[in-house]
């Protein structure tokens, strides 16, 4: 080989070797290298470059569903009224006490009319219907506000009086199962954001509007759906099952939650129309399990009731409801049972 073509050679060879760590780590390189190991089964196994390339405080978070900036949709603009509460857990005005009687409360911000239908068997019905005049009445209090976490439960009428409710009922009690994957916030503050393909997620926006996701399906494209609409995430629930939803009665053949089709105490919440919603309390007569509601006859009625979105709430000893000085547990008798957490409604009317 003549000497001016060696020499062009190894120009070249030096010019590749220079540039390859630069094609190597182009984005549209490394987009399409894939690296595959075995495992000692032999199976593949495909390194998820993305993740290598976060920080080691994202990995450690890739189970999360959403990162906090994923729901931040900025500030909310469009409040129907000009009563507005803030999106955190300082307390409501307090009610006023003459606007109270047995089954209504009513101001120019709030009505709550209550209603007890009973069965020949002797199970009753307390429906409480709750109309408001902004989404941001609509809210949650937790046993410990400072420390979300925290895994001792506290009377539920004394959640309710220190956020001066109109009207509160027990949720979804999310930390009876520390360890379960489930997806919790409250007043916007995140308590965990893992799908369960088990569990129906009840989320409220900041129009308080229901999203119901049946067995979680659907979750993890609705930050974008939020973000495209300029919606915020203010509460989400893991419980269930989702008993109607978008108007119709939701398949309740699985076997979802404790004693399905048995007859138990129960409690549900469910949006009728815009700022309208039910509370619903069952109420058993005596413990043989010959009164109360099934799961099934339970989305029966909600949807009776004409709701839109309906979600089973925490039943049995936990199926309450305070009005007022009126105390309504599904399991009458003994002593009120501790939560870690309340629905509520307010009056957003400044107290005089």
């Amino acid at each position: 080989m003549k000497m001016p073509v060696r020499i062009l050679l190894v120009i070249l060879c030096a010019a590749l070797i220079t540039a390859l760590p630069f094609m190597v780590s182009s984005p549209n390189m490394l987009s399409s290298v894939k690296t595959e190991l075995m495992n000692e089964e032999g199976d593949e196994e495909e390194i998820d470059f993305g993740r290598l390339l976060f920080s080691s405080a994202r990995a450690e978070e890739a189970d999360d569903i959403y990162e906090e900036e994923d729901l931040d949709s900025g500030e909310v603009s469009d409040h129907t009224s000009q009563y507005v509460l803030p999106l955190d857990f300082s307390p409501a005005p307090a009610p006023d006490p003459a606007l109270f009687t047995e089954d209504s409360y009513e101001d120019e911000t709030i009505s709550v009319k209550m209603e007890v239908q009973e069965l020949e068997d002797g199970t009753k019905m307390h429906v409480a219907r709750v109309t408001i005049a902004d989404a941001s009445q609509l809210r949650t209090n937790v046993a410990h506000p400072n420390d979300l976490t925290n895994s001792h439960p506290r009377l539920v009428t004394k959640m309710t009086e220190e956020v001066n409710a109109v009207i509160a009922v027990g949720g979804d009690n999310y930390n009876q199962e520390t360890p379960k994957k489930s997806f919790e916030y409250r007043m916007t503050q995140k308590i965990r954001s893992k799908a369960n393909k088990q569990k129906d997620i009840l989320i409220i926006d900041d129009r308080g509007d229901f999203h119901l996701f049946i067995n979680s399906e659907g979750i993890k494209e609705f930050p974008d759906q939020l973000k495209k609409q300029g919606r915020k995430l203010v509460n989400a629930f893991t419980f269930g099952p989702a008993l109607v939803k978008d108007g119709e009665l939701v398949d309740l053949k699985r076997d979802y939650g404790y004693n399905p089709g048995g007859r138990e105490p129960r409690a549900a919440i469910g949006q009728t129309g815009p700022l309208s919603y039910v509370l619903v309390v069952v109420e058993v007569k005596g413990r043989d399990g010959k009164t109360g509601f099934s799961q099934h006859r339970l989305a029966e009625f909600m949807h009776e009731l004409g709701c839109e979105q309906a979600f089973n709430l925490d039943g049995g000893n936990s199926a309450i409801m305070v009005f007022g000085d009126q105390v309504i547990k599904g399991q009458p008798g003994g002593d009120e049972r501790q939560l870690y957490d309340i629905i509520y409604f307010a009056t957003a009317k400044p107290a005089q």
